[in-house]
């Protein structure tokens, strides 16, 4: 049975609130579920807190494999609360071909043709070619520092912070990583100006890529100016916003991760895409080097020397064009 809203909602805070539990327990499980317990933490939190490793295990079991139930049900609460933030997780919600990680796929590259048959006349064979690429999951992980009074503090306030901080980080670096993946190949095709006629010939031109067969479950996808730019433009609906909505009667995200004055349009039904897993793990013993570009010089910084405490999330996800024509830009709006 499906949970109601508030309970799909309630769930979605489940894995910040072991996070925060963690961090403020500076990632000792024992200390942190002694810290749950005395907040009166929800049931599915106290018990991921408490898991342990032990032997084979069943959903049923009373042990380890209600708590398997307990992370997956939290898992996929707090990935569908990324929804509106991410465009991985809003197409993973709604539109993506969902496969199994690690499984092959049965491609079609070439599409099969039908053939009208005479009365008595032989019946010829489609050919169609197929291509046997593996659904592979990726690893990205996003790392949050916080002092250790941030750490410390279990109050709603400081569960906020977590939450809001947590879920925009895991969001972006999973945007970021999923990009990567499609983009390669994809047309990308400057501007052809400022003003409407340049924003109509933008939009056809990927409109035409995109949209070839007239199926499938079409995105938009911008940048946060050009997001801004077309939350001006009046199509008398007022569906689109600055932070998304309705764009020419086509969904609409914006994100961060994509390059300013770039658009993107991404029939997501020509893409085979999963996540299965999300772990977080607390350390204010670790060395962090506090750069966003890991190649640039410098020094290392002690979470211990500097009292501060670093959490990780990890996620696996994968995504696979099934299409070459799945995804196309334009780059260097300027409507």
């Amino acid at each position: 049975m499906p949970e109601t809203p508030s309970a799909a909602s309630a769930a979605s805070a489940d894995l910040p609130q072991v996070a925060k539990y963690l961090l403020a327990a500076r990632g000792d499980g024992v200390a942190a579920h002694a810290l749950a317990a005395n907040a009166r933490a929800p049931a599915r939190v106290l018990s991921i807190l408490s898991k342990a490793a032990i032997g084979g295990a069943v959903s049923t079991d009373g042990n380890f494999g209600e708590v398997l139930v307990d992370i997956a049900v939290a898992q996929s609460a707090f990935f569908g609360s990324l929804r509106n933030r991410s465009v991985f997780f809003r197409m993973l919600d709604q539109g993506f071909r969902r496969v199994p990680l690690r499984t092959h796929l049965g491609l079609v590259s070439a599409s099969a043709t039908a053939y009208v048959v005479g009365e008595g006349a032989l019946k010829p064979l489609s050919r169609m070619t197929l291509s046997n690429p593996a659904l592979t999951p990726k690893k990205v992980a996003a790392i949050i520092v916080t002092t250790d009074a941030v750490a410390a503090d279990t109050s709603a306030a400081g569960q906020s912070l977590i939450t809001q901080e947590l879920r925009g980080a895991v969001a972006d670096t999973t945007d970021e990583a999923f990009f990567a993946a499609i983009m390669p190949g994809a047309p990308s095709t400057p501007s052809a100006g400022a003003g409407s006629d340049a924003m109509a010939t933008d939009l056809k031109l990927v409109l035409d890529s995109v949209n070839v067969s007239g199926g499938g479950s079409l995105f938009w996808a911008m940048a946060v100016d050009v997001g801004n730019r077309a939350a001006l433009v009046n199509d008398g609906k007022g569906g689109m916003s600055p932070l998304g909505g309705e764009f020419i009667n086509l969904p609409a995200l914006v994100s961060s991760t994509i390059p300013a004055g770039t658009l993107r349009l991404i029939n997501a039904a020509a893409i085979a895409a999963n996540a299965d897993a999300i772990s977080i793990e607390v350390s204010n013993q670790v060395d962090l080097l506090m750069r966003d570009d890991p190649e640039g010089a410098a020094a290392l910084t002690s979470m211990f020397q500097t009292n501060s405490v670093a959490l990780k999330a990890e996620v696996s996800f994968a995504a696979e064009k099934t299409r070459a024509d799945a995804v196309a830009e334009i780059v260097g709006i300027e409507w």
